[in-house]
């Protein structure tokens, strides 16, 4: 995702003891379509994922998909809500942990013999 990757959780502390307080709910779309290079094929690429925040108050979307041309990518990230009790905190610092390793992974190509 290069520059628009999260790349450091912003939920650092072990525990909370205040509720957390964003400036505003959240509604991102970030899509990537590259055309795979001449002489090369993919490797590896992430799996694509699909999960939820407390049920119905946050929802992240990474999607992948390849063929022999083109690699295609979606990513989703939905805050419903910018408050949240120091009991959900656990909760919404786990998600976003699991955004930062998922953005982090790569495609892989290998040059075609």
């Amino acid at each position: 995702m290069l520059a628009e990757a999260t790349k450091k959780n912003p939920f650092v502390a072990a525990k909370r003891y205040y509720p957390v307080e964003m400036p505003y709910t959240l509604d991102e779309l970030y899509t990537f379509s590259m055309e795979i290079p001449k002489g090369y094929k993919i490797d590896e690429i992430p799996k694509s994922v699909r999960f939820n925040l407390n049920d119905d108050e946050g929802m992240f979307e990474y999607l992948i998909t390849a063929d022999k041309e083109y690699v295609q990518m979606r990513r989703r990230l939905i805050l419903r809500k910018a408050n949240f009790t120091n009991e959900d905190y656990d909760t919404l610092r786990e998600f976003y942990s699991v955004i930062v390793k998922k953005e982090a992974e790569q495609i892989v190509f290998k040059k075609i013999k």
